[in-house]
Protein backbone atom coordinates (compact mmCIF):
# COMPACT_ATOMS: atom_id res chain seq x y z
CA UNK A 1 0.00 0.00 0.00
CA UNK A 2 1.35 3.59 -0.89
CA UNK A 3 2.16 5.88 2.06
CA UNK A 4 0.60 9.26 2.23
CA UNK A 5 3.07 11.81 0.65
CA UNK A 6 0.49 14.73 1.55
CA UNK A 7 0.69 15.92 -2.19
CA UNK A 8 4.60 15.90 -2.18
CA UNK A 9 5.03 15.33 -5.65
CA UNK A 10 9.13 14.98 -5.60
CA UNK A 11 12.06 14.63 -3.00
CA UNK A 12 15.14 16.88 -3.87
CA UNK A 13 18.37 15.36 -2.31
CA UNK A 14 22.00 16.75 -2.25
CA UNK A 15 25.21 14.80 -4.13
CA UNK A 16 26.40 13.60 -0.58
CA UNK A 17 23.63 12.33 0.72
CA UNK A 18 21.66 10.97 -2.62
CA UNK A 19 21.21 7.99 -1.57
CA UNK A 20 19.74 8.35 1.51
CA UNK A 21 17.19 11.02 -0.56
CA UNK A 22 16.56 7.85 -3.00
CA UNK A 23 15.57 5.56 -0.61
CA UNK A 24 12.98 8.37 0.82
CA UNK A 25 11.54 8.75 -2.38
CA UNK A 26 11.28 5.20 -3.29
CA UNK A 27 10.02 4.52 0.27
CA UNK A 28 7.00 7.69 -0.75
CA UNK A 29 6.71 6.28 -4.32
CA UNK A 30 7.50 9.72 -5.88
CA UNK A 31 10.61 11.29 -8.01
CA UNK A 32 13.77 12.08 -6.62
CA UNK A 33 15.96 15.05 -7.98
CA UNK A 34 19.74 15.61 -7.12
CA UNK A 35 20.94 18.81 -6.62
CA UNK A 36 23.66 19.96 -8.80
CA UNK A 37 26.42 21.62 -6.77
CA UNK A 38 29.72 24.57 -7.76
CA UNK A 39 32.09 25.83 -5.51
CA UNK A 40 33.96 28.45 -6.92
CA UNK A 41 37.28 29.27 -6.15
CA UNK A 42 36.52 31.55 -3.11
CA UNK A 43 34.27 29.18 -1.15
CA UNK A 44 30.99 30.44 -2.67
CA UNK A 45 28.71 27.92 -3.94
CA UNK A 46 26.17 27.59 -6.83
CA UNK A 47 23.33 25.12 -7.17
CA UNK A 48 20.98 23.85 -9.66
CA UNK A 49 17.81 22.14 -9.26
CA UNK A 50 16.03 20.58 -12.09
CA UNK A 51 12.40 19.83 -12.81
CA UNK A 52 10.50 22.62 -10.66
CA UNK A 53 7.50 21.02 -8.76
CA UNK A 54 4.32 22.93 -6.39
CA UNK A 55 5.07 20.51 -3.59
CA UNK A 56 8.97 19.64 -2.82
CA UNK A 57 10.33 17.65 0.16
CA UNK A 58 13.96 19.22 0.35
CA UNK A 59 16.25 16.18 1.87
CA UNK A 60 19.61 16.73 3.53
CA UNK A 61 21.40 15.97 7.15
CA UNK A 62 23.09 18.95 8.59
CA UNK A 63 26.70 17.24 9.93
CA UNK A 64 29.37 19.86 9.16
CA UNK A 65 26.37 22.68 8.11
CA UNK A 66 27.98 26.11 7.45
CA UNK A 67 27.96 25.62 3.38
CA UNK A 68 25.09 23.62 3.81
CA UNK A 69 22.96 25.70 5.38
CA UNK A 70 23.91 28.40 2.41
CA UNK A 71 23.00 25.83 0.01
CA UNK A 72 20.07 24.86 1.49
CA UNK A 73 18.76 28.89 1.41
CA UNK A 74 19.59 28.88 -2.04
CA UNK A 75 17.67 25.73 -2.57
CA UNK A 76 14.76 27.23 -1.19
CA UNK A 77 14.99 30.27 -3.22
CA UNK A 78 15.15 28.15 -6.39
CA UNK A 79 12.23 26.12 -5.73
CA UNK A 80 10.18 29.28 -4.73
CA UNK A 81 10.69 31.35 -8.19
CA UNK A 82 9.84 28.10 -9.88
CA UNK A 83 6.56 28.47 -8.30
CA UNK A 84 6.40 25.98 -5.08
CA UNK A 85 3.93 27.08 -2.89
CA UNK A 86 4.76 24.53 -0.16
CA UNK A 87 8.48 23.35 0.97
CA UNK A 88 9.57 20.38 3.86
CA UNK A 89 12.70 20.18 5.17
CA UNK A 90 13.62 16.62 6.08
CA UNK A 91 16.86 17.26 8.00
CA UNK A 92 17.45 13.51 9.62
CA UNK A 93 20.69 15.59 11.79
CA UNK A 94 19.60 19.18 12.83
CA UNK A 95 22.52 21.21 13.40
CA UNK A 96 23.16 24.33 16.56
CA UNK A 97 20.46 22.46 18.38
CA UNK A 98 22.85 22.08 21.65
CA UNK A 99 23.48 25.69 21.68
CA UNK A 100 19.67 26.85 23.10
CA UNK A 101 20.70 28.46 25.82
CA UNK A 102 23.51 31.61 26.49
CA UNK A 103 26.12 29.60 29.13
CA UNK A 104 28.63 32.15 28.96
CA UNK A 105 28.42 35.97 28.40
CA UNK A 106 28.88 37.21 24.41
CA UNK A 107 27.15 34.02 23.24
CA UNK A 108 24.40 33.79 20.75
CA UNK A 109 21.63 31.23 21.12
CA UNK A 110 22.57 29.61 18.01
CA UNK A 111 19.51 26.79 18.22
CA UNK A 112 17.15 30.08 17.88
CA UNK A 113 19.21 31.87 15.38
CA UNK A 114 19.01 28.77 13.39
CA UNK A 115 15.65 28.22 13.38
CA UNK A 116 14.49 31.13 12.89
CA UNK A 117 17.00 31.17 9.45
CA UNK A 118 15.31 27.70 8.34
CA UNK A 119 11.89 28.72 9.03
CA UNK A 120 11.79 31.69 7.03
CA UNK A 121 12.70 29.24 3.74
CA UNK A 122 10.71 26.45 4.57
CA UNK A 123 7.09 25.58 6.15
CA UNK A 124 7.52 22.51 7.66
CA UNK A 125 10.32 20.04 8.94
CA UNK A 126 11.57 16.94 10.14
CA UNK A 127 13.78 15.58 12.45
CA UNK A 128 15.56 12.56 13.87
CA UNK A 129 16.42 13.11 17.68
CA UNK A 130 17.04 17.28 17.58
CA UNK A 131 18.61 17.08 21.04
CA UNK A 132 15.42 18.56 22.59
CA UNK A 133 16.41 18.61 25.81
CA UNK A 134 15.98 22.06 27.24
CA UNK A 135 13.56 22.71 24.72
CA UNK A 136 10.48 20.82 24.60
CA UNK A 137 9.16 20.59 21.46
CA UNK A 138 10.41 20.95 17.28
CA UNK A 139 7.49 23.63 16.95
CA UNK A 140 9.73 26.15 19.85
CA UNK A 141 12.48 26.06 17.18
CA UNK A 142 10.62 26.30 13.89
CA UNK A 143 8.21 28.53 15.70
CA UNK A 144 4.80 29.01 13.69
CA UNK A 145 5.98 25.87 11.27
CA UNK A 146 4.39 22.59 12.03
CA UNK A 147 7.36 20.09 12.45
CA UNK A 148 8.21 16.71 13.82
CA UNK A 149 11.06 15.50 15.94
CA UNK A 150 11.03 11.80 15.88
CA UNK A 151 12.91 8.89 18.25
CA UNK A 152 15.87 7.44 16.58
CA UNK A 153 14.33 4.27 18.66
CA UNK A 154 12.47 2.87 16.41
CA UNK A 155 15.00 1.60 14.39
CA UNK A 156 17.38 0.42 17.09
CA UNK A 157 14.83 -1.47 18.42
CA UNK A 158 13.24 -3.07 15.18
CA UNK A 159 16.83 -3.64 14.51
CA UNK A 160 17.99 -5.73 17.93
CA UNK A 161 14.65 -7.55 17.14
CA UNK A 162 15.67 -8.44 14.02
CA UNK A 163 18.96 -9.92 15.24
CA UNK A 164 17.44 -12.05 17.91
CA UNK A 165 18.59 -9.67 20.96
CA UNK A 166 18.23 -11.52 23.72
CA UNK A 167 16.22 -11.22 26.54
CA UNK A 168 18.58 -10.33 29.16
CA UNK A 169 20.25 -7.96 27.68
CA UNK A 170 20.16 -4.40 29.13
CA UNK A 171 19.92 -1.12 27.72
CA UNK A 172 21.83 2.10 28.64
CA UNK A 173 21.92 5.47 27.97
CA UNK A 174 24.74 7.49 29.37
CA UNK A 175 22.54 10.42 30.84
CA UNK A 176 19.85 11.88 31.84
CA UNK A 177 19.40 13.40 28.14
CA UNK A 178 19.66 9.97 26.81
CA UNK A 179 16.53 8.67 28.76
CA UNK A 180 13.67 9.21 26.34
CA UNK A 181 15.80 7.38 23.40
CA UNK A 182 16.36 4.33 26.35
CA UNK A 183 12.75 3.90 27.02
CA UNK A 184 11.82 3.85 23.08
CA UNK A 185 14.60 0.86 22.41
CA UNK A 186 14.15 -0.96 26.02
CA UNK A 187 10.02 -0.59 25.93
CA UNK A 188 8.91 -2.30 22.90
CA UNK A 189 11.49 -4.97 23.41
CA UNK A 190 10.58 -5.33 26.88
CA UNK A 191 13.89 -4.71 28.02
CA UNK A 192 15.49 -3.30 31.16
CA UNK A 193 16.67 0.35 30.63
CA UNK A 194 19.30 2.24 32.73
CA UNK A 195 20.20 5.58 32.21
CA UNK A 196 23.89 6.96 33.92
CA UNK A 197 24.93 10.06 35.07
CA UNK A 198 27.53 12.21 32.94
CA UNK A 199 29.78 14.66 34.08
CA UNK A 200 31.17 16.72 30.99
CA UNK A 201 34.91 18.94 31.78
CA UNK A 202 35.54 19.86 27.98
CA UNK A 203 34.67 18.39 24.60
CA UNK A 204 37.08 15.11 24.96
CA UNK A 205 36.61 15.28 28.96
CA UNK A 206 34.08 13.07 30.09
CA UNK A 207 32.84 10.14 32.87
CA UNK A 208 29.90 8.74 33.37
CA UNK A 209 29.09 6.92 36.25
CA UNK A 210 26.46 4.28 36.24
CA UNK A 211 24.11 3.24 39.25
CA UNK A 212 25.36 0.88 41.30
CA UNK A 213 23.00 -1.53 41.38
CA UNK A 214 21.96 -1.60 38.02
CA UNK A 215 21.43 -5.06 37.31
CA UNK A 216 24.18 -5.61 34.61
CA UNK A 217 26.23 -8.16 36.00
CA UNK A 218 26.56 -11.47 33.13
CA UNK A 219 24.19 -9.72 30.99
CA UNK A 220 24.81 -8.58 27.61
CA UNK A 221 24.44 -4.16 27.56
CA UNK A 222 23.30 -2.24 24.37
CA UNK A 223 24.40 1.39 24.50
CA UNK A 224 22.41 3.74 22.92
CA UNK A 225 23.07 7.35 22.40
CA UNK A 226 21.93 10.46 20.13
CA UNK A 227 25.17 11.53 18.83
CA UNK A 228 28.58 9.74 18.61
CA UNK A 229 30.96 12.26 17.87
CA UNK A 230 34.21 12.22 19.76
CA UNK A 231 33.41 8.68 21.51
CA UNK A 232 35.06 9.69 24.56
CA UNK A 233 30.86 9.29 26.25
CA UNK A 234 30.39 5.91 24.93
CA UNK A 235 33.74 4.80 26.09
CA UNK A 236 33.71 5.97 29.68
CA UNK A 237 29.99 4.47 29.76
CA UNK A 238 31.38 1.20 28.10
CA UNK A 239 33.94 1.32 30.81
CA UNK A 240 31.49 1.95 33.82
CA UNK A 241 29.23 -1.24 32.03
CA UNK A 242 32.17 -3.47 32.62
CA UNK A 243 32.96 -2.74 36.39
CA UNK A 244 29.56 -3.70 37.02
CA UNK A 245 30.20 -7.12 34.93
CA UNK A 246 28.62 -6.67 31.57
CA UNK A 247 29.23 -9.64 29.71
CA UNK A 248 29.19 -8.27 26.84
CA UNK A 249 28.91 -4.58 25.26
CA UNK A 250 27.75 -3.25 21.92
CA UNK A 251 26.69 0.31 20.68
CA UNK A 252 24.08 2.11 18.69
CA UNK A 253 24.58 5.75 17.59
CA UNK A 254 21.67 7.66 15.96
CA UNK A 255 23.49 10.32 14.33
CA UNK A 256 27.51 9.05 13.58
CA UNK A 257 29.55 12.11 13.58
CA UNK A 258 32.78 10.35 13.97
CA UNK A 259 36.00 9.82 12.28
CA UNK A 260 38.37 7.15 11.07
CA UNK A 261 41.04 8.00 14.21
CA UNK A 262 37.65 7.24 16.74
CA UNK A 263 36.67 4.57 14.83
CA UNK A 264 40.01 3.30 15.46
CA UNK A 265 39.50 3.69 19.22
CA UNK A 266 36.02 1.53 19.31
CA UNK A 267 38.33 -1.63 17.93
CA UNK A 268 40.89 -0.48 20.68
CA UNK A 269 38.19 -0.36 23.81
CA UNK A 270 36.81 -3.90 22.31
CA UNK A 271 33.70 -2.60 21.10
CA UNK A 272 34.00 -3.40 17.71
CA UNK A 273 31.98 -0.59 15.21
CA UNK A 274 28.56 0.99 16.58
CA UNK A 275 25.62 0.42 14.51
CA UNK A 276 23.87 4.16 13.14
CA UNK A 277 20.87 5.28 11.23
CA UNK A 278 21.84 6.61 8.24
CA UNK A 279 21.02 9.74 8.38
CA UNK A 280 24.18 11.43 7.95
CA UNK A 281 25.83 9.50 5.95
CA UNK A 282 28.83 7.08 7.60
CA UNK A 283 30.28 3.67 7.09
CA UNK A 284 28.68 2.44 10.58
CA UNK A 285 25.31 2.95 8.80
CA UNK A 286 23.02 0.24 9.20
CA UNK A 287 19.89 1.17 9.99
CA UNK A 288 17.64 2.92 7.62
CA UNK A 289 15.03 5.89 8.72
CA UNK A 290 13.14 5.68 4.94
CA UNK A 291 10.52 3.88 6.81
CA UNK A 292 10.47 6.22 9.99
CA UNK A 293 10.53 9.47 7.69
CA UNK A 294 7.90 8.39 5.15
CA UNK A 295 5.35 8.10 7.53
CA UNK A 296 5.96 10.92 9.55
CA UNK A 297 5.85 13.24 5.85
CA UNK A 298 2.24 11.23 5.59
CA UNK A 299 1.31 12.64 8.96
CA UNK A 300 2.65 16.13 8.94
CA UNK A 301 2.65 16.88 5.66
CA UNK A 302 -1.01 15.93 4.62
CA UNK A 303 -2.98 18.53 2.86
Amino acid sequence: MARNTGNYTAVYGFPESADAARRLAQALEIPCHIAELHRFPDGESLVRLPEPVERAIVYRSLDRPNDKLVELTLAASVLRRQGATDLCLVAPYMAYMRQDAIFRPGEPVSQTVVGDWLGRCFDRFVCVEPHLHRTHTLDEVFVGRPSAALSGGTPIAEHLRANGVASGTVIVGPDEESAPLVEAVAGPLGLTGIVGRKERRGDRDVTVALPPDAPIHGRPVVIVDDVISSGETIFSCARAARVLGASRVQVYGVHALFGDIVAERFVAEGLGSPLSCDGVPHPSNALSLSGLLADAIGSLCAP
